[in-house]
């Protein structure tokens, strides 16, 4: 959905991540309010395991975030590089994921899309959850066909997909998942199509 750049923040003198809506989505509304809220909802948030939100806006009618240089990589970078990681390490992470989770859902956001990729990893090894384009409130019941496909569907909860009401739950199966991955090195359900996993 979006492109992210590294960037200098002229006035505070510091690195930024400046994430920038693809063209190919400046023209589609709903693309634009996801965006949108993305930032509203990561702005929303202060916590050390939440990559943390410094600007959001538009230049010449481009929707940006910029939002916290996190060096070192994402979880799917060193689940790639490494295969699984030691329990250890992987429940210190799950740990520091969950601690973001409940902090945006004591705010009443449900992330929906806890998947590797989404969790950024320091040069000190600690967890930041990133990616907040398809959150939600945790109160918003009403499901469309579009919402039916947002999520990565190896990570998504029974109830996504199924197209039924989201909430902090559902999270935690994705977290779940996480977890499963970082420990085995792979998914616990992964078919051959995405409907075949969603149906598992």
């Amino acid at each position: 959905m979006g492109r992210v750049y590294l960037a200098r923040d002229g006035l505070l003198s510091r690195e930024v991540a400046l994430k920038v809506l693809d063209d190919r989505h400046a023209e589609n509304p709903e693309f634009v309010e996801r965006f949108r809220r993305e930032a509203k909802a990561a702005a929303s948030l202060s916590h050390p395991n939440i990559v943390s939100v410094y600007d959001a806006g538009e230049d010449d009618e481009t929707p940006y975030i910029a939002m916290e240089h996190v060096p070192g990589g994402t979880l799917k970078d060193r689940l790639q590089d490494r295969g699984t990681l030691p329990s250890r390490v992987a429940a210190g992470v799950t740990f520091e994921v969950a601690n973001a989770l409940a902090a945006a859902h004591e705010k009443g956001i449900v992330h929906r899309d806890i998947k590797p990729d989404n969790v950024l990893v320091t040069d000190q090894g600690h967890a930041k959850v990133g990616d907040f384009g398809i959150a939600r409130a945790a109160t918003a019941t009403a499901i469309t066909k579009t919402d039916l496909i947002l999520g990565s569907v190896r990570y998504l909860s029974p109830e996504q997909a199924k197209g039924e009401e989201v909430g902090p739950r559902s999270d935690l199966y994705s977290l779940g998942v996480v977890l499963y991955e970082m420990l085995t090195g792979r998914v616990p359900f992964d078919e051959e199509n995405p409907i075949a996993t969603a149906m598992k």
